[in-house]
């Protein structure tokens, strides 16, 4: 048997710019074998590291963090026996269904979205208008423009934190250890590799968090979402040398540090400063940026 992220993908068309129509927010999620894989946004990183395994999508150069939502994929499926998304988180783009953005969003408008036309066709969900006699989107519809309008922000976010990640060399491919449940070729997901994560030196830390916290914060979500995967998966072993861990004496571990900071630090035994003696000096003072 050979696992694919997406069986079936469904079929997405653009939504047109007319006053009619209408659309069915899903309230059954038994397609998630035919999604495969969410985009996530920064603001939602740590709570759906909680419920989905987390990983980053290679494709045409460009790395995407998303959740994983494929069952096989799956220590415990994320839906319930009647369907119904079963963790107390639900990812933005699975709230936003049957809606994506077809391409990064410019601001305002729809005519960057897309509709799936193929979702549950026995689904239970109220039916809600497209757009409102005004000819605008409708309340449901603007609220799900306003989340992928977010969405694509924090992809961007993400995105940036995941190249950080790999050019320092902390990811590998995510592989099947069970020959007879083998990952398909196109399954090109990246995860955390524990044991070149624990090898980071501490200049290594610092210049993953040159430009903030978000690469380390994606780092820490990878591996508290890796209890999540299959049994069968895990990241491929490393093969060089370089990924033993490096293991740094405590007593050592000022000497280990230093030269991190270039900054000269040393106790001031200068004499204080005394407001008499400038008193009684007379000289005026004169501020040279006047």
């Amino acid at each position: 048997m050979t696992l694919s992220l997406v069986d079936r993908p469904l079929h997405f068309e653009a939504l047109g710019a007319g006053p009619d129509g209408a659309w069915r927010p899903p309230r059954q999620f038994r397609f998630l074998d035919r999604v495969g894989t969410v985009p996530l946004s920064d603001s939602e990183l740590l709570q759906t590291s909680l419920y989905l395994p987390l990983a980053v999508q290679e494709s045409a150069g460009t790395h995407e963090v998303v959740g994983v939502v494929h069952p096989d994929f799956l220590a415990r499926s994320p839906i319930r026996a009647d369907g119904r998304w079963g963790h107390f988180y639900m990812p933005i783009a699975l709230r936003c269904l049957p809606f994506r953005r077809a391409g990064q969003a410019t601001g305002g408008g729809n005519s960057k979205l897309e509709i799936a036309t193929e979702l549950d066709a026995d689904d239970d969900a109220v039916l809600l208008p497209l757009f409102g006699e005004n000819g605008r989107p409708h309340q449901d519809l603007a609220s799900v423009v306003s989340l992928l309008d977010r969405l694509e922000t924090g992809k961007a976010r993400l995105a940036s934190a995941a190249a950080s990640l790999v050019a320092a060399d902390l990811l590998v491919p995510l592989i099947s250890t069970n020959a007879a449940n083998a990952l398909a070729g196109d399954v090109k997901l990246l995860v955390i590799d524990p044991r070149r994560l624990r090898r980071l030196t501490s200049a290594r830390t610092v210049a993953l968090a040159a430009d903030g916290f978000l690469p380390l914060d994606l780092a820490t979500a990878f591996v508290l979402s890796s209890r999540l995967w299959a049994s069968h998966l895990a990241p491929a072993p490393s093969t060089d040398d370089a990924a033993q861990i490096a293991i740094v004496d405590p007593p050592s571990f000022g000497q280990h540090a230093q030269g991190t900071f270039a900054i000269e630090l040393r106790i001031d035994d200068s004499s204080l400063f005394s407001f008499d003696t400038f008193a009684q000096s007379g000289t005026p003072f004169v501020n040279p940026g006047c």
